[in-house]
């Protein structure tokens, strides 16, 4: 009773907390608001259109008119302070002080110190910062299309590595930050946003995106405590301003064609290389009519579009925001495709002299996805050229009389499907009340639901392992659910105009419910409902039916506290203490802390005589961050699993064993790390900067080790053993080549050199000297890995036979490394590494009239790539039973390819990622239009490249989630690689 009680009382204060919130939504008090307007210049004298004027500590805001004019309700006009920004120009600050007129000049910069940067509860200018923060406004992001966040980001930040390794349209991108964090289920940097941690960038609609911070060192990271190992990134929704109400669309259409497909061989050259090494290909007699390029009959032109549309506005008192997004991607895949439909709310009001503020957000994303069946691409490498996709009569060809072990890779494509549904919803309530002039406590209410509904669907008659299929079908249900509570009280004060302190202190309360359930069957009637009607299998065996659910909570204190002295000395302080459930009973609590510190040295008196430096700044900091990420659930607890059944009585019964050791010490993985970083802004701010060096050491990485039985009754426990460091430097660097009335053209480079080393994989209790990884299947070769992971080497370390070339006889040149005759595993070494020596982007933006146009070119210095397609089918010694990819060497083998260097490519490259041209209309006499922007967008036009292979950036992560050593063997070209795509994008922007 006490249990139902306690948990009738939470429910209740919840839905009271909500009630409250909504009740106050609808109250406004008396406040000495007053209208000031004005004028925004820019240094030549010209109006700024489209600038931003907002007040400082609120939402409430809006932008200049194509006079460069504005007009803003303050809620006090005798305390508000107004914060005018324009993209390309130094944030600036002024007091109304009871003014109706305020007119300002804007002064260029390429590194604006005065822009408002998240970091992690709460805000500060970029003149403040102490920690590795890098910020992204909505006006730097990339164009064209955009599935994610991620996106937008996309070469854009040094050190932030963001891969999309195929053209599949449901795929996200795999995100890295300083090089790899841990040896299982790296996720990447937790995503935050509007405040919310673990968010997922699919459940946000990049037009909704108004900022994307990044916090790359530790110092900046730890205040998210034991889930910031992997870096942090803070997404910012756009917010309502201005009194007058603005309406938004923003739409665009693409179409995608693939960018790079097998180079195999036709029909005519496939007859005609068996026929000059002396195959028998009699037995392909009957098949004298077709010339097929199964690639292009599995993919397509895929045509996307993208309505993005809001509702805008505010006054003194409250804002609002809400927009709808409506996205339609067909993948080039002709089974590959998604929907989304995503809409988001916003509210805020003011009361009470100004002093209580409530906020509501709500957001929702319904998708449907049709996942791509890319096994069917080995079936477009394994048959040969000479089958047709249909007989004569239209019905799909088959294979030499149902002997052909790969099936018809088409009929596959069409007749089978893997699709989910995902709906997200979630809802949040903020309360914040100013207790005394510098000091606010809030309250923050989120909770969500995401349901899945997933569907795999094989029709009976589909050819797989040279069987007739006689279907399958499975249907999956998942729900994860999020209740979040945080309280936190805020101090922010100046004391005679040279003193800043600021402070916050916070708790907060997460708990994370997951439930799953699925169904599976066998053995379908042709005509079948299939997975909306699994009991019409005939085949429902044991095992096929199961269910799941886990749960856990964390509890967090924080803190952070920050004093500038002059906006010459700063400091910043932060700590963390988490307890999660997930961790084990001797480790329940985790401390987080951090200290940096930073010199703004330009603003000492004996640099003010330094006419060309504007502004430099020496930062340093350390700090200590945790992962739980590749600790699930009840991970420290000895479980057990249902195995088989026994007769007991005369009774089946199911028989339980353990399926997993007990762990006390589980716990999070810990990183720390030293970050020492150079601020600078020359030439009158034509020339800015970050140059930045970091040490980062991982310790107590989890891994599954073996261990003896009977001495533990399970062969495998989950334990913390390992290290690993990361050490790199960065360099961002920012300049205004032309800057005139007319003609203005910006770059901006950004490079990151890191490396990866593994430091320890064994301690007392649990020892490994060397994992073996990766899966390159290459035919009469399987089960041979490609990678190592060992101390004293990095993560993606290329170990495998070193092949010198091919001799005269068309037999490889094996290095013999152990001495002794023959090869062997024996003889494989370490010969390359998958992590590049160097990444960079290189961005151009140019500006004339009412015309502009970017373009973006990425790319990665001195990383490998094992093109396993070329050894799988760059081989002709099994041209008779499949295709082959034309290659120097194809006529010269005379054996079958290994696992070997030769194989192992240099896969540096440079892409010219992005390019648009774009043109604003004057909208000026129209009276009800404020901005219409036509662009045209083109994305991956070209690489340049050494490798030979489809493309030379693969994914960083392989293998499922749930996999051992998924992530330890980057940098293969699968034999199943969806080919990536080429995009031409139409798109435009309108303002009313």
């Amino acid at each position: 009773m006490k249990r139902r009680k306690l948990s009738f009382t939470l429910k209740r204060g919840k839905a009271c907390l909500l009630a409250v919130l909504m009740s106050l939504c609808m109250t406004a008090a008396f406040a000495q608001s007053g209208s000031v307007s004005g004028k925004v210049l820019d240094e030549f004298g010209d109006p700024v259109i489209g600038g931003n004027v907002i007040e400082k500590g609120t939402t409430n805001g809006t932008i200049t008119n194509p006079n460069g004019e504005y007009t803003l309700t303050v809620g006090n006009a005798h305390r508000a302070v107004l914060q005018i920004s324009f993209i390309g120009y130094n944030t600036l600050e002024e007091a109304v002080s009871g003014r109706k007129t305020i007119d300002v000049t804007l002064a260029p910069s390429v590194i604006n110190l005065g822009e408002v940067v998240a970091i992690g509860y709460g805000t500060q200018t970029r003149r403040e910062i102490t920690g590795s923060i890098a910020n992204v406004s909505e006006e730097s992001f990339n164009k064209g299309v955009t599935r994610d966040a991620a996106d937008l980001l996309q070469g854009k930040v040094a050190g932030l590595t963001i891969t999309t390794g195929s053209s599949d349209v449901t795929r996200g991108s795999q995100i890295r930050l300083r090089g790899v964090s841990t040896l299982q289920n790296d996720q990447g940097p937790m995503i935050v946003i509007d405040g919310i941690p673990g968010g997922d960038m699919s459940t946000v609609s990049p037009s909704d995106i108004e900022s994307i911070s990044v916090l790359k060192d530790a110092s900046s990271a730890a205040i998210y405590g034991s889930r910031a190992g992997g870096g942090v990134i803070l997404i910012t929704t756009k917010r309502g301003s201005g009194s007058k109400t603005q309406i938004n669309y923003d739409g665009y259409l693409t179409a995608d064609r693939v960018a790079n497909k097998p180079d195999l061989m036709n029909a005519a050259e496939w007859r005609e290389a068996n026929k000059q090494l002396g195959k028998d290909i009699s037995n392909f007699d009957d098949y004298n009519t077709a010339d097929t390029d199964w690639f292009d009959e599995m993919l397509r032109t895929g045509v996307s579009q993208n309505h993005s549309l809001s509702l805008s506005g505010g006054g003194s008192k409250s804002n609002y925001r809400a927009s709808y997004t409506f996205m339609d991607r067909n993948g080039i895949a002709r089974d590959n495709e998604m929907t989304r439909h995503s809409f988001r709310f916003q509210f805020q009001q003011r009361a009470i002299n100004d002093r209580l503020r409530i906020g509501l957000t709500g957001s929702g994303t319904i998708t449907k996805m049709q996942f791509p069946f890319t096994d069917e691409y080995i079936s477009a490498y394994n048959n040969p050229p000479v089958f047709p996709v249909y007989n004569d009569d239209g019905s799909y060809f088959q294979g030499m009389k149902g002997n052909y072990d790969q099936g018809n890779p088409v009929q596959n494509q069409k007749e089978k499907y893997h699709g989910r549904k995902n709906n997200f919803f979630y809802g949040a309530g903020d309360i914040q009340y100013d207790l005394m002039e510098g000091l606010n406590v809030k309250a923050h209410l989120y909770k969500n639901m995401y349901n899945s509904d997933r569907s795999l669907w094989i029709k009976p008659g589909t050819i797989a392992g040279g069987n007739s299929s006689t279907g399958r079908a499975v249907r999956q249900a998942s729900i994860w659910e999020r209740d979040l509570m945080e309280w936190t009280a805020n101090y922010e004060r100046s004391f005679n105009e040279k003193h800043k302190v600021s402070a916050i202190a916070g708790y907060s309360w997460e708990n994370d419910l997951y439930q799953n359930q699925q169904s599976e069957a066998t053995d379908f009637a042709v005509g079948s409902m299939g997975a909306n009607s699994i009991q019409t299998g005939n085949t429902l065996k044991i095992g096929n039916v199961t269910s799941a659910k886990n749960e856990y909570k964390l509890i967090s204190f924080f803190a952070r506290a920050h004093y500038a002295y002059d906006e010459k000395y700063m400091v910043t302080a932060t700590v963390r203490r988490d307890g999660s459930s997930k961790f084990g009973a001797n480790n329940k609590w985790g401390t987080f802390p951090s200290v940096s510190a930073a010199w703004g040295v330009s603003q000492e008196g004996f640099m003010k005589e330094i006419s060309w430096l504007n502004d430099l700044k020496l930062r340093a900091g350390y700090g200590v961050t945790g992962n739980q990420d590749g600790l699930q659930p009840y991970k420290s607890l000895e479980l057990y699993q249902a195995s088989g059944t026994y007769y007991d009585n005369g009774s089946l019964l199911t028989a339980f064993k353990v399926s997993q050791n007990a762990n006390p010490d589980l716990k999070w993985e810990s990183t720390s790390m030293l970050n020492v970083g150079l601020d600078f802004s020359l030439f009158h701010g034509r020339v800015g900067g970050t140059l930045e060096w970091y040490s980062k050491k991982t310790s107590d990485m989890l891994y599954t080790y073996k261990v003896p039985t009977p001495t533990y009754v399970y062969d495998r426990i989950q334990a913390n053993v390992g290290d690993m460091t990361n050490n790199g430097l960065e360099l961002l660097l920012n300049i205004d080549i032309l800057r005139g009335k007319a003609f203005n053209w910006n770059t901006s480079v950004n490079l990151a050199h890191n490396k990866n080393k593994i430091t320890r994989l064994s301690n007392d209790l649990y020892t490994t000297d060397r994992v073996y990884t990766g899966d390159p299947w290459i035919r009469g070769a399987s089960g041979v890995t490609s990678h190592v992971v060992e101390v004293g080497y990095p993560v993606g370390q290329f170990f495998m036979l070193k092949c010198n070339g091919l001799d005269a006889n068309g037999k490889f040149i094996m290095e013999d490394t152990d001495g002794v005759e023959g090869i062997t595993d024996a003889d494989r070494t370490y010969v390359g590494d998958a992590q590049p020596d160097l990444t960079f982007g290189w961005n151009n933006s140019f500006s004339w009239k009412r015309w502009d146009a970017s373009f973006f070119i990425r790319g990665t210095i001195g990383n490998k790539v094992l093109n396993n397609p070329l050894a799988a089918y760059g081989n002709n010694t099994n041209l008779s039973g499949a295709n082959a990819m034309k290659n120097d060497n194809l006529m010269k083998y005379s054996e079958s390819s290994r696992v070997s260097s030769f194989y192992l490519e240099d896969a540096s490259f440079a892409r010219l990622d992005n390019m648009s041209i774009g043109y604003t209309f004057d909208t000026k006499k129209t009276g009800w239009l404020d901005k219409a922007r036509f662009y045209v967008a083109a994305q991956n036009l070209f690489v340049i490249t050494g490798y030979t292979g489809l493309d030379p950036e693969v994914e960083l992560f392989r293998g499922e989630a749930g996999d051992q050593d998924a992530g330890l063997s980057p940098g293969i070209e699968p034999r199943n690689y969806s080919p990536k795509a080429r995009s031409f994008t139409f798109g435009i922007n309108l303002t009313f």
